[in-house]
């Protein structure tokens, strides 16, 4: 369920459908309480239409939640762990997205934030 999800975030990404990349958004952090990916790309989309406040405070929390536990998510069988793994896969869908949601961090946040969105797009 998790690599379909994914899958259709990341397509529905690169077609800039940002309301149907925003519900599954949603959905994949409903399934997966405390995923951090699907509340990037959410901010992403928050940015990307424009909704630039909700987009900083989401940044923001997500910021929080890392810095609170600066732990990495280890490649384990966690619903968390999966989704990070889906979402950082060699796939030019989700490269561009990373690459859009580090540009977007950049505006919004400064130089040190987007370094982690940057280095994935480069990996996918």
């Amino acid at each position: 369920m998790i690599s379909t999800l994914v899958n259709l975030l990341g397509g529905f990404y690169e077609s800039n459908d940002f309301a149907k990349v925003e519900a599954i958004a949603h959905s994949i952090n409903r399934a997966v309480p405390g995923d951090e990916v699907s509340l990037k790309f959410l901010g992403l989309v928050y940015y990307r239409t424009g909704r630039t406040k909700d987009a900083i405070r989401l940044f923001d929390r997500v910021h929080r939640r890392t810095s609170a536990r600066p732990e990495k998510i280890e490649t384990g069988t966690s619903a968390v762990a999966a989704v990070a793994r889906e979402a950082t896969r060699r796939v030019p869908y989700l490269a561009q997205a990373w690459c859009d949601l580090g540009s977007a961090l950049m505006k919004l946040k400064g130089n040190e934030a987007p370094q982690q969105s940057f280095q994935t797009a480069c990996l996918a």
